[in-house]
C-alpha cells in the first residue's frame, strides 16, 4: 500500500485542486500526471508538458504558464532532456512531498525560474542537477558567477525547502547545511545593500502629476468618436481594415466578401488628428495601441493618487469605485484585491483616494464599456461574483497582436505598463536638475546620489512605479515639506482624507488597513515621522528666514554655533522623530513642536495665544507672519469698526504685528 499525497499548493476560490499523488502506482509520476488543472477542472498540463500552466490558479486570471525549456539556441538534445527531468521532478517534490505551509503560484513559478538558470550553468559545465546541487564549490561558484541578488536570495529559500526534504524525497546529497547558510548569509549582505525606492523630487513630482492629467484631458477630449470606433472595429474583423486585409480575412475565416469601410472612411478628423499627433499613423492598430496607451495613463493617475502597488492596480476589478458623503463632503473609496502577505490568496483591500483617481477610474470604466459592449456585457448589470476587470485586454478587439476570446464569459484583464517604444517616457520624465539632486540629498544624505548613473544632472528622470508609492506617503502628510503651490493644491484634499481615514488612532484605520502589513496605509503611517523631521530640518534648521518664538529661541541659543551654523546630530534627531520624542507639523505662521495634545484654543487659526505667549513649541516665520498681517489687514477693511468683532481681529493684529516687529529688531 502507497501513500497518497495531497499538494501543498494554494489554490484560490473558485478554483480546482490539485490531483492527489497515489505513490502505490509508483514513486515517481508519470509524463500523463494532471500537474493543473484549468477553471473548468480540465487537464491544463501534465508531468510530461515541457509549460506547465498556472493560469488558473492566479487571483486575476492572467495567463501564467512556467516553461522548462531553458535555453535559447538549439534543438533539445539527450542531456537537456534529463535536465528538465530532474528540474520537474525537484518542483514536483516541492509541492507534492514537502511538509509544512502550502506554497503560492508565484513562489513556485520564481522556484523555476532559478531551476531553469540552475540547467543553465549544469549544461554548461557538462553536469546534472543532482551533481551540482550536490557539489560546495560548483554551487557557490554558480552564484558567484551566474546569480542576480534576487535569484541567489530565491536560491537560498529554495534550497532550505530542500535541505527538509532531505535525500528521501530529493534522490540526492544536497550539499551541506554550512553551504545553505553561507548562500543565506551572502542574501542578507545582499538586502541590507538594496536602495529604497527614490520619492521623486518635488518639481519632478509635480511635472509628472501634472503632465498625467493633461494626457487624461487630452484623452478624454476625443473618448467618446475613438471608443464607439474602437466598438465598430472590435464587433467585426473586417471592419476598419484595407480592402487587402478585408480579403484576407474573409479567406481565413470563412466570411462572406462585402467592402465594409475602411479605417479612413470611418475615423472622425479629430481621432485621426489625436492619432497622428501621438506620433502614430492612423489605421486599427494605432487605435488600438492609443486605447491601451489611455489605460496605462488611467492606471498610472490612480497609483499617484491612492498609493496602491502596480499589481492591485493592473488587477482592479471593472466596479472598484465607490462615494461616502460625510458632513456634505464626497470621500472617494477604491475597493480591489491583494495577495500580498496573504499567502498568495485573494483578500479584499481597499484605499482612498481623491477627485483625480476617480476620474480616471471613469475613464478606465468608459474603455472597458467599450470593449464590453461588443459581447453583449453590461458591467454595470454583473454581479460582484462576475469580478469582471477594470483594464480589461484590448485583445479581445483583435485589433493587433494576440487577439482573444472570452471563455465561458470570463475577461482578463490586459498589460498597462508604459511600452518601451511609448511616447509618454519622454512626457513623463523631465531632465534632472541641480535642485532636485539637492533635495535628494536632503532627504537621505548618504546616499551618494551623484555618482548613480541614473541621477545625473541634465538627463531624464529614471521613473519607476514603486517611485509614486514612496513619494505618496513623504508628501501627502501636513509636514510642511512641500513648498511648491501647485504640488501643494494636488495634495491637500488627499491629505486631508488619508489623516482621517489612515492616521493612527482613526476609526476608519481598522477598516481600511486591519491586518494588511503592506497596505498603503501602513507606510503612510510609517512616514509621517520621516516627513515630519525633514520638514524640520528644511524649514527650521536650514531655514535662511527669520524665525521667531520659543522653540526659534530654543533652536538660536541651544543648536547654533558661533558662525550661526546649525550645530545637530541629523541621524539621531530622525530617531527622535520617530520614537515619538520629536514632532513638527505646519501652521499658518510657520509650525509646531508639540509633541503632545495642545493646550491652545483649537478654533485660533492664526495660533494667536501661542504668539502672545511666546510658546515654546512654535516655530513662526516672520516671511509667513507678513502674509498672515497682509490677509488680516484686508479682513478688517470689510468690517464695521464699530462692531465687537472688529475690535477683536484688530487686537489680533495689533499682536501679529508686535511679534513682528519684535523678530525684526532682534
Amino acid at each position: 500500500m502507497g501513500d497518497v499525497l495531497q499538494a501543498k499548493f494554494q489554490v484560490p476560490a473558485g478554483a480546482p485542486a490539485l490531483d492527489d499523488f497515489d505513490t502505490s502506482l509508483g514513486a515517481m509520476p508519470t509524463d500523463v500526471f494532471v500537474v493543473t488543472r484549468d477553471r473548468f477542472g480540465e487537464p491544463a498540463s501534465r508531468f510530461g508538458d515541457f509549460v506547465w500552466d498556472f493560469t488558473a490558479y492566479t487571483h486575476d486570471g492572467r495567463q501564467t504558464r512556467r516553461s522548462f525549456v531553458y535555453w535559447e539556441h538549439g534543438d533539445i538534445s539527450e542531456q537537456r532532456a534529463a535536465l528538465i527531468r530532474e528540474a520537474k521532478l525537484l518542483v514536483f517534490a516541492l509541492i507534492w512531498r514537502k511538509e509544512g505551509a502550502a506554497l503560492s503560484p508565484g513562489t513556485v513559478s520564481n522556484y523555476i525560474t532559478v531551476l531553469c538558470a540552475l540547467c543553465v550553468h549544469a549544461e554548461m559545465h557538462d553536469i546534472s542537477l543532482a551533481t551540482l546541487l550536490g557539489d560546495e564549490k560548483a554551487v557557490l561558484n554558480f552564484v558567484r558567477t551566474s546569480c542576480s541578488g534576487w535569484m541567489a536570495e530565491t536560491l537560498g529559500s529554495l534550497l532550505g525547502h530542500f535541505t527538509r526534504l532531505g535525500k528521501e524525497h530529493l534522490g540526492f546529497e544536497l550539499v551541506s547545511t554550512s553551504a545553505v547558510e553561507s548562500i543565506k548569509k551572502r542574501n542578507k549582505h545582499y538586502r541590507s545593500t538594496l536602495k529604497q525606492h527614490p520619492p521623486m523630487p518635488t518639481a519632478i513630482y509635480s511635472h509628472f502629476i501634472h503632465a498625467l492629467k493633461s494626457e487624461l484631458a487630452g484623452w478624454q477630449a476625443v473618448a467618446t468618436p475613438m471608443l464607439e470606433l474602437l466598438s465598430q472595429c472590435g464587433a467585426d474583423r473586417r471592419v476598419g481594415r484595407t480592402i487587402e486585409q478585408q480579403l484576407f480575412v474573409c479567406k481565413k475565416w470563412g466570411l462572406v466578401h462585402e467592402c465594409l469601410p475602411t479605417f479612413e472612411q470611418l475615423a472622425s478628423p479629430e481621432v485621426v488628428a489625436y492619432i497622428e499627433s501621438c506620433g502614430k499613423k492612423p489605421h486599427v492598430k494605432s487605435l488600438s495601441y492609443q486605447v491601451n496607451e489611455a489605460q496605462v495613463v488611467c492606471k498610472l493617475l490612480i497609483q499617484t493618487f491612492a498609493g496602491m502597488r502596480d499589481d492591485e492596480a493592473a488587477s482592479l476589478p471593472y466596479d472598484c469605485i465607490s462615494t461616502r458623503k460625510v458632513n456634505g463632503k464626497t470621500h472617494y473609496i477604491i475597493n480591489g484585491y491583494t495577495t500580498k502577505y496573504n499567502g498568495g490568496l485573494i483578500k479584499p483591500v481597499k484605499w482612498v483616494t481623491n477627485q483625480d483617481g476617480h476620474d480616471a477610474i471613469r475613464a478606465a470604466q468608459a474603455i472597458a464599456d467599450s470593449i464590453y459592449s461588443v459581447f453583449g456585457v453590461r458591467p454595470q448589470e454583473a454581479g460582484k461574483e462576475t469580478r469582471l476587470p477594470l483594464f480589461v485586454s484590448l485583445g479581445y478587439m483583435k485589433l493587433a497582436s494576440g487577439p482573444m476570446d472570452p471563455e465561458h464569459g470570463r475577461f482578463l484583464a490586459g498589460g498597462v505598463a508604459i511600452r518601451d517604444d511609448s511616447r509618454l517616457w519622454d512626457v513623463l520624465q523631465p531632465v534632472i536638475s541641480d535642485a532636485d539632486l539637492r533635495e535628494l540629498e536632503n532627504i537621505d544624505p548618504h546616499r551618494a546620489w551623484r555618482d548613480e548613473e541614473k541621477f545625473k544632472v541634465g538627463t531624464p528622470w529614471s521613473f519607476t512605479t514603486h517611485q509614486l508609492r514612496r513619494s505618496l506617503a513623504l508628501y501627502a502628510q501636513r509636514s510642511g515639506l512641500v513648498s511648491l503651490p501647485s504640488l501643494r493644491r494636488q495634495m491637500q484634499h488627499l491629505t486631508e482624507d488619508m489623516s482621517r481615514y489612515y492616521a493612527r488612532g482613526s476609526s476608519f484605520a481598522e477598516d481600511f488597513i486591519g491586518d494588511d502589513k503592506d497596505h498603503f496605509g501602513r507606510e503612510w503611517q510609517a512616514t509621517q515621522p520621516e516627513s515630519a523631521a525633514l520638514s524640520y530640518f528644511l524649514n527650521v534648521l536650514l531655514t535662511d528666514d527669520r524665525l521667531f518664538g520659543g522653540h526659534a529661541h530654543w533652536v538660536k541659543h541651544r543648536l547654533k554655533g558661533p558662525e550661526g551654523v546649525v550645530i545637530v546630530d541629523r541621524d539621531a534627531t530622525m530617531k527622535r522623530f520617530k520614537r515619538g520624542e520629536m514632532a513638527y507639523r505646519e501652521t499658518m505662521l510657520g509650525g509646531c513642536t508639540n509633541t503632545g495634545s495642545c493646550d491652545k484654543p483649537g478654533v485660533n487659526w492664526l495660533d494667536i495665544e501661542c504668539v502672545r505667549d511666546n510658546c515654546k513649541n512654535l516655530v513662526g516665520s516672520v516671511p509667513k507672519l507678513d502674509r498672515v498681517i497682509v490677509a488680516q489687514r484686508r479682513m478688517l477693511d470689510g468690517l464695521d469698526p464699530t462692531t465687537t468683532e472688529y475690535h477683536t481681529d484688530k487686537a489680533d493684529l495689533d499682536i501679529l504685528i508686535a511679534a513682528r516687529d519684535a523678530a525684526v529688531a532682534i
